[in-house]
């Protein structure tokens, strides 16, 4: 390895390390530390307010040793925060706490995601009844899902910003959709079943595959997604020989 090798990668071994480093790399790992901590804090607001700033601060110090930034960009970073918590023996206690920051994950991917076109309506509307099971519509880009056995959604909306910190619900689990409607993140707990529609357009599923399951609710659904801007365009499968 090269003299400028050898330097660079001893660079890197002092900034992610807890040993006393030299006084000239002392401040580039106070800065480090200092920007992906902030980077953290300002994606997982939920979790720091449910666990505190000092635990926060102490955890995101253990992650960044443990999971070192691949990216000049910080909107990439924390992506395996929720792992880390889930993990994390201090958390014990908060059996929950892995899936809020999940769901803040998403909510950060969905807020960052590129935008689409509206769904046209008037072209859907020329989709003969016999070639309606052939319908296979995506979803836009900002739109996740997410399946938890906590209220996650709930303890989510309980601490966004004006709101006390209790949720609506203690217990039971969410089906979770994230979207963006315009800059607006929208969070909702939806019914199982249009989760799993919006999971089967995922897939790529068409109409017709995806009422084997559905049934008569299909229609109720799909208009709860249609309605909330989640579906943005549709294709036409091919018809069967």
């Amino acid at each position: 390895m090269s003299a400028l090798g050898t330097t660079q990668s001893r660079f890197i071994d002092a900034l992610y390390a807890e040993a006393p480093c030299e006084p000239g790399f002392a401040i580039y790992r106070r800065n480090l530390f200092a920007n992906l901590t902030g980077a953290l804090a300002a994606t997982y607001p939920v979790v720091m307010r449910l666990v505190g700033e000092s635990f926060f601060r102490e955890a995101a110090r253990q992650y960044v040793l443990s999971f070192p930034s691949r990216s000049g960009d910080l909107n990439q970073y924390g992506a395996r925060f929720a792992d880390f918590l889930a993990g994390y023996p201090h958390a014990s206690e908060l059996p929950y706490l892995a899936d809020v920051a999940r769901l803040e994950w998403a909510c950060h991917e969905s807020y960052h995601a590129a935008d689409a076109a509206s769904l046209d309506f008037a072209a859907l509307a020329q989709v003969g009844a016999a070639d309606q099971a052939r319908i296979r519509f995506s979803l836009h880009p900002a739109v996740r899902l997410m399946r938890s056995a906590y209220p996650v959604a709930a303890i989510w909306e309980a601490n966004q910003p004006g709101n006390d910190g209790t949720p609506a619900r203690s217990e039971g689990a969410d089906w979770t959709i994230v979207s963006r409607d315009g800059g607006a993140l929208g969070v909702q707990a939806v019914e199982p079943g249009c989760w799993a529609l919006a999971g089967a357009i995922v897939q790529g599923l068409t109409l017709g595959e995806a009422a084997e399951s559905l049934g008569e609710s299909l229609p109720a659904h799909l208009a709860r997604l249609v309605g909330g801007g989640m579906v943005t365009a549709f294709t036409l499968a091919p018809a069967a020989p």
